[in-house]
């Protein structure tokens, strides 16, 4: 399947257990679907400095079955906060989160399709 990738990008999210900040790889495949394949350790200092903050992301999203987590609580989800538009790593346990960028907390629900902004805004 990584042959059929047609663009990829990186997002940035906080862990929930430590609020370190990582980046989150992911790739739109041919079924134009973006998957997410990576995650790892990125300041958001090199996370500006690499443009990663410009991007945005939008449509269906799931998760590659080699997706490792988070890399600081190995966590293999994420939550996108209503109030702020940020990731934070989130385990499918929980039935609620707390946004480890702005401190508001609430009740997780799903999506099916995200607009994602790199940066958050």
């Amino acid at each position: 399947m990584k042959n059929n990738v047609k663009e990829a990008n990186v997002v940035m999210a906080r862990c929930a257990s430590t609020s370190k900040s990582f980046g989150i790889r992911m790739e739109r495949r041919t079924d134009d679907v973006w998957y997410c394949t990576w995650a790892f350790p990125l300041s958001e200092k090199s996370a500006s400095n690499e443009g990663y903050t410009n991007t945005v992301i939008s449509g269906r999203m799931e998760f590659d079955d080699e997706y490792p987590g988070c890399p600081h609580c190995n966590s293999t989800g994420w939550v996108k906060c209503w109030s702020c538009g940020k990731l934070t790593c989130w385990s499918s346990k929980d039935k609620s989160f707390s946004c480890k960028w702005c401190g508001v907390s609430g009740e997780v629900e799903s999506a099916d399709e995200f607009e994602l902004n790199a940066g958050g805004y």
